[in-house]
């Protein structure tokens, strides 16, 4: 008897026990705490073989801490950030969602981006296939840290992976552009000329081909003015001046070419077709290459 009195006694102790357990997690829940990791190659020692596991598990610790936080990270929480998602990519290197997260994570933080950049190149180097790395590298390089000569290879490799963003090869003619290798630019997209599938694609390369040879035109007239006078012009129309032209070439998207502050040939267009009356240029464009 004594025995089944001290039974109920301890299982209602134990009912009373999880009841209040269990209104303070509704009513308190517990934060969210980052997991604090060694080094990441004593990660993979510890994890016993288990290293797919636990590249998982850890990443949806990350995951879940991020999403608990009520304010953006501080620069001590993304060092921690960092290190955990290394960590991650570093045990399992296909791990998708752990470069994804990064990029979405770490990239608009200006002083990250080389370190995220650094997990985009060990996910290249694995995931050959997966054509987001390389765009999410190009995007870094040339939206970030301004580097579009840098940029420009990576997303021409995302584009070989998915021929589909067919918004890709003009804007990397003009990384190339930008990144003072005109001819570079003209080569690539004549290659993409040749190899299109989509003519509306083919059109918009023909168009933006057009405005970076008259490009390339200037800047040999440019080389052959300061072959003659020992100077670079300041204005393109001293090259007329000079009776190196006879005018200056028009500019397909309806600008008008100049020399910026450090010499360089721009188009007021931008090499882009301006709203208003769009449809009548790109309607006009499609006879160019006729």
């Amino acid at each position: 008897m004594k025995r089944l009195v001290l039974f109920l006694f301890i299982l209602t102790l134990c009912a009373v026990f999880f009841y209040k357990v269990d209104r303070m997690r509704h009513t308190q829940p517990m934060p969210v705490k980052l997991l604090l990791l060694p080094s990441k190659q004593m990660t993979r020692v510890i994890s016993f073989g288990y290293r797919l596991l636990a590249s998982q598990l850890i990443f949806y610790n990350s995951m879940f801490f991020v999403g608990s936080l009520d304010s953006p990270p501080t620069v001590p929480t993304y060092q921690e950030l960092f290190h955990t998602l290394d960590t991650v990519t570093y045990l399992d290197p296909y791990n998708m969602d752990g470069y994804y997260f990064a990029q979405g994570l770490l990239s608009w933080n200006r002083s990250f981006i080389e370190p995220l950049n650094s997990l985009l190149l060990r996910g290249m180097s694995y995931r050959k296939w997966d054509w987001y790395l390389p765009f999410f590298y190009g995007f870094n390089q040339f939206y970030f840290l301004k580097n579009p000569k840098k940029a420009a290879p990576y997303l021409r490799r995302a584009y070989r992976l998915n021929p589909e963003n067919e918004f890709l090869p003009t804007l990397i003619a003009r990384l190339y552009y930008q990144g003072d290798e005109t001819r570079a630019a003209i080569d690539y997209l004549e290659e993409m000329s040749r190899t299109a599938s989509s003519k509306n694609l083919r059109r918009w390369i023909n168009v933006r081909l057009r405005a970076l040879r008259t490009v390339l035109f200037l800047e040999e007239a440019m080389e052959r003015y300061e072959k003659r006078f020992g100077r670079k012009p300041a204005r393109l129309e001293e090259l007329i001046a000079a009776r190196i032209l006879r005018a200056i070439p028009p500019d397909p998207y309806g600008g008008k070419f100049y020399l910026d502050a450090k010499g360089r040939v721009r188009t007021t267009s931008n090499f882009a077709f301006s709203r208003q009356g769009s449809a009548k240029k790109k309607r006009s464009s499609a006879s160019i290459f006729k």
